[in-house]
């Protein structure tokens, strides 16, 4: 046995034992989650004060866990092919386990490629998505029954933005609650109509929303800033969370790059444990 068909058969069961590992973690946290469902609904509930019941929870769980199962069985199918056939050394398991594998780094060729050629259409599409659900679902910071709604507050309070380009949007939105009361001085309370929602605005106790809003509403730095928007924030959430995403841009490139890598070991070994095996049949 050459030094490529002995590397390449240790690679590949290596490569082929953590991957089923991983497979098989998949397809246990998808069944947990399935067969705990309703436990996870009451924790669920009792975080967010029902929030999640605006949103067909047990159904986005289910199709989680389905996904995750379907995703750990595909692991582990790959990983049992490519272990059997270098242990077996079976040209037709590694037949099967190239084909696959090619075909998964073309396919994840293609779609960097895509991304890079369409990367204006694609943040222009996310955009107007965004919009969309903004203008369908916003119903402002005084109720979390809608969970699209809470969403786009907590966005605006963690990442210090307004709206999903600028502020300017709430002024066409009108399924929001614009009706803001402020203390205006020695316990005059004053309603007016807000021009932005309150979580657009800047706030000393941010961890307080939604679960303590009276906290949370005293911790305002300027209470009229609803009405006159001063000191709040000007900055889109798509640029601030495309700007919290490209933090760990390079780590997320650094295991896309770990995972095409082991890809590519994976098909090169199993080229290799072929050719090997192609030689000796042509000596017999």
């Amino acid at each position: 046995m050459g030094c490529c068909d002995g590397l390449s058969k240790c690679f590949l069961i290596t490569f082929g034992i953590f991957f089923l590992l991983f497979g098989g973690a998949c397809i246990g946290g998808g069944i947990f989650v399935i067969v705990y469902k309703n436990d996870i609904l009451i924790l669920a509930r009792s975080a967010t004060e029902g929030a999640v019941d605006s949103v067909d929870t047990p159904s986005l769980l289910e199709s989680a866990a389905y996904v995750l199962i379907a995703t750990g069985a595909f692991v582990v199918f790959i990983s049992f092919v490519g272990c059997c056939g270098a242990c077996l050394k079976s040209k037709c398991l590694l037949r099967i386990y190239v084909v696959i594998i090619g075909l998964m780094i073309l396919l994840e060729i293609a779609a960097v490629v895509l991304v890079i050629v369409y990367k204006d259409k694609l943040e222009t599409y996310a955009k107007d998505n965004l919009l969309t659900m903004l203008n369908d679902n916003y119903i402002g910071p005084y109720s979390t029954s809608n969970a699209i709604s809470l969403a786009f507050d907590l966005a605006q309070i963690v990442f210090t933005c307004c709206g999903v380009v600028n502020q300017t949007e709430y002024a066409s939105i009108n399924t929001w609650n614009t009706t803001y009361a402020y203390d205006s001085g020695g316990g005059v309370y004053v309603t007016a109509t807000a021009t932005i929602p309150l979580t657009c605005c800047q706030f000393n106790n941010k961890d307080a929303f939604p679960d303590d809003m009276t906290t949370f509403l005293n911790s305002m730095v300027d209470n009229q800033c609803p009405v006159t928007q001063a000191g709040a924030h000007t900055t889109g959430c798509y640029d601030a969370l495309k700007e919290e995403f490209n933090k760990y841009f390079s780590i997320l490139i650094g295991i896309a790059s770990g995972i095409a890598g082991l890809q590519v070991f994976g098909f090169i070994s199993a080229c290799c444990l072929m050719k090997e095996d192609e030689k000796r049949e042509e000596v017999i």
